[in-house]
């Protein structure tokens, strides 16, 4: 699953009940599980697992809508919501909103 589907999909689940205090969910669908915590500075972190492809992956959002996380493949990625702007360690940078949005 790309980067961006990941934050989407991941911004999807917090907006719904389960996430309003820490716990797990497990998507039937994918076969993924997520464990949610909420941290002292108000982000949450949210950790996934698939165990039918033996994937892991990690992500931290601040109060702000801050995004931080590690993808399934290890990389790095980065997410600032005020101005939009992603990037992430294999070379990809993203900039603006909706249909401003711009790529490398």
């Amino acid at each position: 699953m790309g980067h961006l589907a990941v934050a989407g999909l991941v911004t999807l689940l917090l907006a719904s009940p389960v996430f309003a205090q820490s716990g797990s969910s497990y998507d039937s669908r994918s076969g993924s599980l997520y464990n949610d915590s909420r941290n002292a500075d108000g982000s949450t972190t949210i950790k996934g697992s698939n165990f039918g492809t033996g994937t892991q992956w990690n992500q931290t959002i601040s109060p702000s809508g801050d995004q931080q996380a590690t993808d399934n493949r290890g990389s790095r990625w980065n997410y600032n919501n005020s101005s939009g702007r992603y990037w992430d360690t294999d070379g990809k940078s993203c900039w603006g909103k909706g249909l401003y949005r711009q790529c490398n």
